[in-house]
């Protein structure tokens, strides 16, 4: 598994969690079970220690969540319910565990508690400072949490505690917790330090602003990327199609549309099309250019360096009467489909039905370069349309590589039947979640067979529905009786979508898209009208990542997975040894 899996593997932990009202059940249900397992371990009557388990577990169970959503009133309260629930398991473990070793030990049952009680206070400490984004409230809550779970078990008098003196049972409830989060901060101090020697930044400082992304929509993040990024040259493309109704671009940016959510180019997509159509009233397509993680804009703010170009080069746009030809080739291997306008080209390129993630930069200008012998100006698309979980970026020197090359070689080795321009347009916003802002789009051009462009603003799509979305183009094309098509679907690669789980996340298999996708192709067809054209192609100045600090990244969070995954199992023995080792001295 590579580093880049390995880093990405990690985002499998991240799940949805069920309505608030359904953990409240589960945890009612999990004191209930409590009790039953109670009685069986003492002897004691069903009802006695059902009634009991209510009291410890259930009651301040929702008194924590109660207090929670008073403390942390912007967190939802499913996610405080989720972590007071896992709270009460390891509580419940904990109490029966100490009736179990009662029989042994009278001793040995409440040493059992406190050490259960720290781990808990540990856990909430942990989730309200890092997942929550609350520094000094989740010590505060942590230790308030304690008190209540404390004082019901010692107000209860069924468990191994001595309750003479009160004050210190509770002293020694924070003495454990606090032994145990000192070995947190000295687990904190090893993770930290390879993300704050590389990049400035405390590895849960960051974790947490990633989370403040997820779940609060904040970008502070953005300001350690601006922090650590690098400022370079990259390319973008501008196609102009000019109508007697208006115009319309397809805008090729060579920057990566990431990392997630808002953070810096994940909306892009949606962004550039965005300000044309308000700035000039140009409805724009924009695709996935030759761009892999180390470009993507460290911060929002750097689409207007983008924009400032594509306004422009539409403001200077001269668009003349040309002819546009379909080429292909027929690689098994890699697939190049090539508008060619006049001298210009237009070429996307794609592994479909094999994975097909993104480019670099690199191979990009490799493949303009070899395009360009046979035009004036190339731009690279990345088809992006064929998620199948592996991630393989196509760099220099690869196999997929040479197969992209060999394509392009391929397709335009072949002469074409240039017509007219003619082309058609269709937009579409969609409520599907896999789908961003910016919607799909079909653009038809009256090639020699035609060609469809469907444009969806998803984060890639699986091959299969990229096959029934042709599919359904093709059909509706031979049931209408038009002329001969080749269907193409392409994907922005927008990561706006990837804000709940994991960063694969891919358009499926869904109904509404396809029948979106059938209309929107009619209504192109339909809409097809005779266009003037032009195109630019210039380099941009950029701050991006950077390709040392995306690769950094990767192996540091790599490194700390590695650390972690000796350190924490050494520092929870031992401060559970030293909760044990006070505990019997005191």
């Amino acid at each position: 598994m590579s580093n880049i899996d390995k880093a990405v593997s990690l985002t499998k932990y991240f799940v949805a969690l069920p309505p608030t009202s359904i953990i409240l059940f589960l945890l009612l249900i999990v004191s209930l079970i409590f009790g039953v397992l109670l009685s069986f371990a003492t002897g004691a009557s069903v009802l006695e220690t059902t009634l009991d388990a209510l009291f410890i577990l259930a009651i301040p169970g929702f008194l924590t969540i109660i207090l929670g959503k008073a403390l942390m009133p912007k967190v939802p309260a499913r996610r405080i319910a989720a972590t007071a629930f896992a709270g009460a398991i390891i509580y419940a473990i904990t109490y029966l565990l100490a009736v179990s070793l009662q029989l042994i030990s009278p001793n040995a049952g409440a040493e059992i508690i406190f050490v259960g009680s720290a781990i808990v206070f540990v856990i909430w400490y942990m989730i309200a400072r890092i997942v929550f984004v609350h520094k000094w409230r989740s010590l505060i809550f942590a230790i308030l949490q304690l008190f209540v779970n404390a004082i019901f078990l010692m107000a209860n008098g069924f468990f191994p505690i001595d309750t003479g003196d009160p004050f210190n049972v509770l002293l020694k409830f924070y003495i454990s917790s606090f032994v145990l989060l000192a070995g947190l901060y000295i687990f904190f101090l090893l993770i930290n330090a390879p993300m704050k020697r590389t990049f400035g930044v405390a590895s849960t400082d960051a974790v947490s602003m990633f989370f403040s992304q997820w779940f609060y929509d904040k970008n502070d993040i953005e300001k350690a990327f601006r922090k650590v990024g690098e400022s370079v040259k990259t390319y973008l493309s501008v196609f102009i199609f000019s109508r007697k109704d208006g115009d319309y671009a397809f805008v090729v940016p060579c920057v990566h549309f990431g990392p997630f959510g808002n953070l810096g180019g994940s909306n892009f997509s949606y962004l550039i099309a965005d300000y044309l159509e308000k700035k000039h009233k140009t409805k724009s397509f924009v695709f996935h250019g030759a761009a892999t993680h180390d470009l993507n804009p460290v911060s929002a703010t750097e689409l207007k360096k983008i924009t400032d170009a594509c306004s422009d080069i539409v403001s200077n746009a001269k668009p003349k009467e040309t002819k546009v030809a379909y080429l292909s080739s027929s690689n098994e291997n890699a697939l190049a489909e090539v508008l060619k306008f006049n001298k210009d080209g237009f070429i996307g390129v794609t592994r479909a039905p094999k994975t097909t993630e993104d480019m670099s930069f690199g191979m990009g200008m490799a493949l303009m370069a070899t395009a360009e012998k046979s035009l004036h100006s190339a731009t690279i698309v990345d088809q992006h349309n064929a998620e199948t979980g592996e991630i393989e970026y196509v760099e220099p020197g690869t196999k997929m590589g040479f197969h992209y090359l060999d394509s392009i070689e391929e397709a335009l080795a072949a002469k074409g039947n240039g017509k007219k321009l003619k082309v058609g347009f269709a937009f579409g916003v969609s409520d599907i979640q896999q789908i961003g802002p910016a919607g799909i789009k079909v653009a038809i051009f009256g090639t020699d067979p035609m060609y469809a462009i469907v444009l969806i603003d998803s984060n890639g799509i699986t091959p299969s529905f990229r096959r029934k979305l042709m599919g359904i183009v093709e059909t509706l094309f031979r049931s209408k009786g038009w002329d001969n098509v080749i269907a193409a679907v392409y994907t922005t690669d927008t990561h706006t979508v990837n804000t709940v789980k994991g960063v694969v996340n891919p358009l499926t298999d869904n109904a509404i898209t396809l029948d979106q996708v059938r209309a929107l192709v009619y209504n192109a067809y339909e809409d097809m009208q005779e266009a003037k054209f032009c195109s630019e192609k210039r380099l941009v100045d950029i701050r991006v990542l950077g390709a040392k600090q995306a690769i950094e990244l990767v192996s540091t969070i790599n490194a700390i997975v590695a650390i972690s995954k000796v350190a924490a199992p050494i520092i929870i023995i031992s401060g559970i040894i030293a909760i044990l080792w006070i505990m019997y001295r005191l």
